[in-house]
């Protein structure tokens, strides 16, 4: 019957996003490191103010949607599980509702927070999927025989426990995949070091945000290249790292509302850290800051091409890198994270893990770090 083969579609369709919500799920609960196919989106999606609408991680939200969607797939063909709808009907209208959601979602990823993460991605192939899957279950479900025999309804009876124990089979097969894929997934993303954000404290730093120094207390910086309070703060910062009293890490906060080239600067920072010399552009950018501080957008993309020729950088692959999407990436999960943490200005301070609100002095942060000494 070709209604039991579309049945069968959307079954697959609904264990899939399933499973793309509970990997999400996991990674939004525990902070667990994963892996995403866009780069940074995923971490980028996932700081955004659209990641937790009235509080609820949004992969719980989707996680129940294609559990609800597996229950009336697995509805005896004609059921009437809800005030006597019939299963399919059911179905049908959780699946539009699916596809619509999936569709809104994907457009704020795309126009909103300009990042996408794939295993959103994931989750709206599999709405979709399911609500074609679902019109064609619709459109070629057979109507019950008309005749009232005993043995036109056994054999009626019949085809249908057939069909659901077949469908029962492909959903114990489909859900077994799934559940190693997830595992599989998570055992990857834990072995892969991929940085996550977290508001927490235990999530301030990213395993691939730059670091100065081997000291035992690690002092996270949320900074902006064109905040006067940064460049001065910076010296101090770099010769407490240099001389090992701590480890410097810093992360981007570009104060797009109150300095015009904010983003530009740290996406030159962030490509020449593509080249493992985030700390020499840092350096360059805090010391001539008043000369591309007031420059336009292209005389400021100009401008900081020569900076990264100074610093003998390969002056191709950092304007490649420059105006990437993946290093808008990078440097926007920063600033979604400092969002998240609920900052509002630079420079900002983490020591030890604790929000430092002392002096921006050498003394006063040598002393934060010495109380945070293990």
């Amino acid at each position: 019957m070709a209604a039991a083969r579309w049945r069968s579609a959307a079954l697959l369709s609904s264990i899939v996003g399933a499973a793309a919500s509970a990997y999400l799920l996991v990674e939004y609960v525990t902070g667990q490191p994963g892996l995403c196919l866009t780069g940074s989106g995923c971490d980028v999606v996932r700081a955004s103010d659209f990641a937790y609408p009235l509080g609820v991680p949004l992969p719980l939200i989707g996680l129940l949607f294609y559990l609800a969607a597996i229950w009336l797939t697995l509805a005896a063909p004609g059921a009437r599980p809800f005030a006597g709808i019939q299963a399919e009907i059911a179905l049908l209208g959780l699946a539009v509702a699916g596809a619509i959601a999936s569709l809104v979602l994907t457009g704020l990823e795309a126009f909103v927070i300009r990042a996408f993460c794939s295993w959103c991605l994931v989750q709206a192939a599999a709405s979709f999927a399911l609500l074609a899957s679902v019109v064609m279950v619709v459109r070629t479900k057979e109507d019950p025989p008309a005749a009232h025999s005993s043995r036109t309804r056994q054999q009626a009876a019949r085809a249908r426990d057939q069909e659901r124990a077949s469908l029962l089979r492909i959903g114990w097969a489909g859900g077994g995949v799934a559940t190693l894929a997830v595992a599989a997934l998570l055992a990857l993303g834990a072995s892969s070091g991929t940085p996550t954000v977290s508001p927490g404290p235990s999530g301030l730093a990213g395993a691939d945000s730059p670091r100065l120094g081997s000291g035992a207390v690690e002092v996270v910086e949320f900074a902006d290249f064109q905040c006067p309070g940064c460049a001065s703060l910076a010296p101090i910062l770099a010769q407490l790292a240099s001389a090992n009293e701590m480890t410097l890490v810093s992360r981007y906060f570009p104060l797009d509302a109150n300095h015009a080239n904010a983003d530009r600067s740290a996406r030159a920072a962030a490509a020449a850290h593509e080249q493992s010399s985030f700390w020499e552009m840092s350096d360059a950018l805090y010391a001539r800051q008043g000369s591309w501080q007031n420059l336009s957008g292209t005389d400021a993309d100009a401008f900081f091409m020569t900076l990264a020729g100074e610093l003998g950088l390969d002056t191709e692959e950092w304007r490649a890198a420059y105006a990437s999407a993946e290093i808008a990436a990078v440097v926007d999960v920063d600033r979604q994270a400092a969002s998240a943490l609920g900052l509002n200005s630079t420079p900002t301070l983490f020591i030890g893990g604790t929000h430092y609100t002392g002096p921006l002095s050498m003394d006063g942060i040598r002393a934060a770090i010495a109380a945070a000494t293990p």
